[in-house]
């Protein structure tokens, strides 16, 4: 069952969303401070979440932090940055049993929703810096996560395509910022973020879960009652054709395998029908073992390693990714690129088509199982302003036609192309 989704303002800029559904046992409720994608605060942002779980000024080390948790039944505190669109998301979140599977009935929303306003408004901070040791320890932290991005080769080429379609757009920023901006942070910086965050962000609290949600939204509103901010609205990723020549990059690096990512542009993010038109689109091309380019570049032509479609429906771009030998380079990216034209000229069979679509929709059903994929779904659709529950995007995909899964093909341009390869010799983009 899909919960709807009960959006209540509690202060300027300040909103709590519940979602409530018996099934589970537990609640997560968690604090989304939402702020444009700057390239010259991604960084400094990026390491406020784990300095805030470090503490509060109740709760001075991990051990006083810990035995909160403890006594609240083994809850869990998370704390994490994400991006979506043009924004990078700042969040802390505390998951726990449901009140009403405590022995002595313990109200355990009301002191999970506590802690985490403790952890937002008091944090430790002392003569207007956080601790100098955390701090260094979470800057070089920050460090080795980025530094690391590249050890996962498939994931780091999608990255550099996208930020080669970047063209100014804060959307291609990646969440952790630069290595080179980390390094340059000082506890000073991190304090003056951290009150920026507070005056300017928008703030999403997520309540998901089988709980009564009304403590957590007395303690959110107290936590934010009488205090002047400015928050800024949500960004947009910036939509935009791709251009009259294909860019390129080719990065050498010691690879035994190669990874090439066609990045691809609608010049428009459409109406929920075609977006779910694109997605089904994408999905017979390159999403499910069925698809064009499973059975055609990687099965039937051996060309790949892998290759797949994905569908970024708040920038409308779709990128193609695969591992590939460096002879196998061109061969590969021509077969992409007839595929595409396949689709684009009705060549695929109804059985694949439906076939296709149920598997979508049994991703869609998926999203309702977990707390954590539902709070991500519903995220993501406030900042765009499109909010459909899955259920409601599943009608959507059964409403796209065989004529609409054409058109989306024939909407897509090809944008860029990025390449990882050896230095073994030279090779063309």
């Amino acid at each position: 069952m899909t919960t709807n989704l009960i959006r209540t303002a509690l202060s300027r800029g300040v909103n709590l969303s519940v979602l409530s559904d018996p099934k589970f046992k537990h609640n997560r409720i968690s604090i989304n401070l939402i702020v444009p994608l700057d390239a010259q605060t991604v960084s400094c942002n990026a390491i406020l979440p784990f300095l805030l779980r470090k503490g509060s000024q109740s709760c001075k080390d991990f051990t006083q932090l810990n035995r909160r948790l403890d006594a609240m039944y083994g809850a869990s505190l998370a704390a994490d940055v994400s991006k979506s669109g043009g924004n990078q998301i700042i969040t802390l979140g505390i998951k726990m049993l449901d009140d009403r599977f405590t022995l002595g009935g313990e109200a355990l929303v009301q002191q999970a929703a506590t802690l985490l306003r403790e952890l937002l408004m008091e944090p430790l901070i002392e003569d207007g810096v956080f601790d100098r040791k955390e701090f260094f320890l979470e800057r070089q932290n920050l460090i080795d996560t980025i530094e690391s991005l590249i050890n996962d080769k498939r994931s780091y080429a999608l990255s550099q395509c996208r930020m080669l379609m970047g063209r100014n757009d804060s959307a291609a920023l990646q969440k952790y910022g630069t290595v080179e901006q980390a390094q340059k942070l000082t506890p000073k910086d991190a304090a003056e973020a951290y009150r920026r965050l507070l005056d300017t962000a928008a703030v999403e609290i997520m309540f998901v879960g089988s709980g009564d949600p009304s403590a957590a939204s007395e303690v959110m509103k107290k936590a934010f009652a009488g205090m002047t901010r400015a928050p800024q609205p949500f960004t947009d990723a910036k939509i935009c054709p791709a251009g009259e020549e294909t860019l390129k990059k080719v990065e050498y690096l010691d690879v035994a395998q190669s990874k090439m990512v066609l990045g691809f542009r609608s010049d428009k993010r459409g109406n929920m029908a075609e977006q779910s038109a694109m997605r089904l689109m994408t999905a017979l091309y390159g999403g499910t073992p069925s698809s064009k380019l499973f059975l055609n570049v990687r099965e039937k032509l051996s060309l790949c390693y892998y290759c797949a479609a994905r569908y970024d429906r708040s920038s409308a771009v779709m990128f193609v990714d695969c591992g590939v030998e460096k002879e196998n380079i061109e061969s590969a990216k021509k077969e992409i690129l007839v595929q595409l034209d396949e689709i684009r000229n009705g060549n695929f069979d109804d059985e694949t088509l439906e076939n296709t679509r149920l598997q979508i929709k049994n991703s869609l059903r998926a999203v309702s199982d977990y707390p954590g994929t539902l709070e991500e779904w519903y995220i993501s659709r406030i900042l765009s302003d499109e909010v459909a529950t899955p259920e409601e995007e599943m009608r959507a995909i059964d409403a796209v036609t065989r004529e609409q899964v054409i058109e989306a093909a024939k909407k897509i341009r090809l944008d860029a192309i990025y390449l990882l390869t050896s230095k073994e010799e030279s090779v063309d983009a």
